[in-house]
């Protein structure tokens, strides 16, 4: 198997787990906390209260409510009246609305956060009436950027509105303007006032960009470590000096390297390419390097719900066993030799890689367990 079908076999498992870690999270509601360590108070947002600004809208509520600050006890009598409060000014606007206050789950108080993206908090929305997204208006773009961002942001329009999704249209248009060369591009999300359509209320969200200059390459270099050095790496590359700067000027070189790095014990292996500017010139450098941490070796190997035979030929298969280099790519490689072998084809697998970073030494778990139809792999 090359380095990059490791790689790629790697990052699908990879994606699959935080798949589903995601959804089990955004569809769990919890409405009262018992989970240890839950915080005692937390900050709060609001989603789609679109008569007011952010400001304006605190400014209201801690004039009726007296002692307000900006955290509030999750499941509280606070929480309630905050409900009640934004019920009521609602109401002064001649809207009949249903409010609800959702707070986060202990996942997503844990779980690493994308940049950019808001803090976990108590979340007050209008849940009735809709207040959907008609038109996202841009402004400000370059012009030959305009119909791909419009074309993008065009799926968001006939759907709810929802304020605390906009550091993620923010990133979105950003990312694209990077991938055109804008590399310090600013982008501002806001809306228009809302006009009621029928049994709902319709917003346009307003896109303004301040691009910035277009950067070119100016070099890019790599270095692949003490496992690959004064290797040339240079045919790998997506971009060349002298192209408009991109987000991928290394193409698969970070994921193969990475991949690479696993198969031969670098467990804790890290990859470094940070954008250089010389904005007097519009210009930026990569230099990528490779930081390949300690070299693991397998302490122990423990498998779970396989009987001796079974068992012995999962190790075969595996094909590493304590005190050999730990090969994080081999239990990829398990995945696909397991489907494929008679008395394991009905099974699949989770694995629980345990590092010991001060003796640098890794205690390797696999749970099988019986699957109908499918069988996968997940980190635990």
């Amino acid at each position: 198997m090359t380095m990059r079908s490791q790689a790629k076999i790697f990052i699908h498992f990879a994606f699959l787990a935080a798949s589903v870690l995601g959804m089990l999270a955004n569809g769990y509601s919890q409405t009262s906390q018992t989970v240890p360590g839950y915080p005692t108070r937390l900050p709060y947002a609001f989603s789609n209260f679109v008569w007011w600004s952010n400001d304006e809208i605190r400014a209201l509520l801690k004039s009726r409510i007296p002692g307000l600050g900006d955290e509030i006890a999750p499941n509280s009598a606070i929480e309630r009246r905050v409900r009640d409060a934004l019920t009521m000014m609602l109401k002064e606007k001649g809207l009949v609305a249903e409010v609800q206050s959702q707070e986060p789950s202990n996942f997503s108080l844990t779980a690493e956060r994308a940049p950019d993206s808001p803090a976990p908090g108590i979340v007050f929305s209008i849940l009735s009436p809709q207040i959907l997204v008609n038109k996202v208006i841009v402004s400000g773009a370059p012009e030959a950027q305009t119909p791909a961002l419009n074309e993008n942001l065009r799926r968001r329009e006939g759907h709810e509105y929802s304020g605390g999704q906009d550091w993620m249209v923010r990133s979105n248009v950003k990312e694209e303007l990077a991938a055109k060369g804008y590399l310090e591009s600013q982008v501002d999300i806001t809306h228009d006032a809302p006009r009621r359509d029928g049994n709902h209320y319709l917003v346009n969200l307003l896109v303004s960009v301040k691009s910035g200059p277009q950067y070119r390459l100016a070099s890019i270099t790599a270095d692949g470590g003490p496992l690959l050095k004064g290797r040339d790496l240079s045919s790998h590359f997506a971009q060349k000096a002298g192209d408009i700067a991109g987000t991928g000027p290394f193409g698969r070189l970070a994921g193969e390297l990475r991949a690479f790095y696993w198969h031969y014990g670098y467990a804790d292996v890290e990859i470094h390419s940070p954008p250089v500017l010389d904005r007097s010139h519009a210009e930026v450098s990569y230099h990528l390097e490779v930081i390949p941490g300690p070299l693991y070796h397998l302490r122990s190997l423990t498998i779970h719900n396989l009987n001796a035979e079974q068992e012995s030929k999962a190790r075969e298969l595996l094909g590493m066993k304590p005190g050999d280099v730990f090969d994080e790519m081999a239990i990829n490689g398990l995945s696909q030799k397991v489907s494929s072998t008679p008395s394991l084809t009905a099974y699949g697998f989770t694995f629980g890689p345990v590092k010991d970073k001060a003796n640098a030494e890794v205690d390797l778990t696999l749970d099988f367990y019986k699957v109908s139809d499918e069988s996968s792999v997940s980190l635990k």
